[in-house]
């Protein structure tokens, strides 16, 4: 029996807000990664994707 491709995905949810306030905008998306990748390396990539654009960014949890 051959086994299928495994595939490895990322899921994020977002949303903008004003300080503390209730999100005014909120959207979910995921994207393949590769599926030996450390999932450390993935949230580095997305920080440094974010920081190269000018953005502000902290890793939350």
């Amino acid at each position: 029996m051959e086994i299928g491709r495994v595939c490895k995905y990322c899921h994020v949810s977002a949303y903008v807000a004003y300080d503390n306030c209730d999100p005014v905008y909120k959207q979910t998306f995921k994207f393949e990664i590769l599926p030996g990748e450390h999932n450390s390396l993935v949230w580095d990539k997305i920080i440094k994707i974010f920081k190269k654009n000018g953005y502000k960014v902290e890793l939350k949890s």
